[in-house]
């Protein structure tokens, strides 16, 4: 079989620098426990012990448990309390861990929701559905957290370095961007043919 490894950077595991932009930080963020619940909205809250669930927009998460509204019958809890896979019945709601399945990236500061305008319509203060949302085609859970200039999207972990390095680029297209740690080398990768424009209507 043809070895085509070499045609992509390697799978880097653990911890990671932050990408350093003009206005922006992006930094990956571990999480304890990622449970997706899947049933009628109220079952599942009450599962978790959960009031509410952020449905992206506006909507703002605090702290380090919540929940996430991905869609009408379906909510991902972030270090919400360990649950079994699989059916619970007395709730109607089926239960999975996919602590494994989503990487978690931060972006903060001033200029984080331009670079996140360059991927997909997101306005912070207007109401949405859902979190679920596709940023430069990568599927993915967006919403505010924290600080007012604060966002996190998780990805799916088999795509994490691809998005990785589209917020390098996407920084870049930022002026006066200067990578201040050598883990943010992917900055120099990009090329103005690979910028996408800014969303006109943030």
């Amino acid at each position: 079989m043809r070895d085509d490894r070499n045609k992509w950077p390697p799978v880097r595991n653990g911890e990671r620098e932050p990408l350093i932009g003009c206005g922006v930080q992006a930094h990956r963020i571990q999480v304890q426990r990622q449970t997706v619940l899947s049933g009628a909205l109220d079952n599942c809250l009450q599962l978790i012990n959960a009031t509410s669930a952020v449905a992206g927009g506006e909507d703002q998460a605090v702290g380090n448990t919540y929940a996430l509204r991905q869609r009408r019958d379906r909510v991902l809890a972030v270090n919400g309390p360990a649950l079994e896979d699989g059916w619970h019945a007395t709730h109607g709601v089926a239960v999975s861990d996919m602590s494994s399945a989503y990487a978690l990236i931060e972006l903060s500061g001033e200029n984080a929701v331009h670079v996140i305008a360059t991927g997909t319509e997101f306005v912070p203060d207007q109401l949405s559905a859902s979190v679920s949302r596709l940023w430069h085609g990568f599927g993915n859970l967006l919403y505010r957290h924290g600080p007012d200039d604060a966002y996190r999207m998780h990805v799916r972990s088999a795509q994490f370095e691809a998005v990785w390095e589209m917020l390098g680029r996407q920084m870049t297209a930022l002026r006066g961007v200067i990578p201040e740690h050598a883990a943010t080398d992917q900055l120099a990768l990009a090329g103005d043919d690979a910028i996408l424009p800014y969303n006109k209507a943030i």
